[in-house]
């Protein structure tokens, strides 16, 4: 969905992260994790900041290398959910949160983000 050449324009930076597809696919599957609505295609008015929001996750993962090693085992917060496990270390005693601040708002600010009970409308 987003190139190393996208990265580097939206973050006025020269180089990508090495690992830059793994994050790209990690980023999106966090995505796809929490509710959101869909993922939007080109032709959708949220496919540029879905992008955005996506290239925040992966500089969010960039920065904080520990979340991709610890898995589900160490707890996340997203909006007033939260997940952990009284199972984990005194070093990760603190909720993580796993997903990106400005990528949460930016999918919020588009409609993205889903949190209440589908409606079906029946004829």
């Amino acid at each position: 969905m987003v190139t190393e050449e996208d990265y580097k324009t939206y973050f006025g930076a020269n180089t990508a992260p090495k690992d830059f597809k793994r994050l790209e696919y990690l980023s999106h599957k966090e995505f796809l994790a929490i509710p959101i609505n869909y993922v939007p295609d080109k032709k959708d008015d949220c496919y540029k900041d879905y992008q955005k929001a996506l290239m925040e996750q992966i500089n969010y993962f960039n920065l904080n290398s520990d979340l991709l090693n610890s898995g589900s085992s160490g707890g996340y917060t997203l909006g007033s959910y939260s997940e952990s496990s009284s199972n984990i270390g005194e070093k990760n005693s603190k909720s993580i949160t796993r997903i990106s601040p400005v990528a949460y708002d930016i999918l919020l600010g588009c409609g993205l983000l889903y949190s209440g009970i589908g409606v079906y409308q029946y004829d």
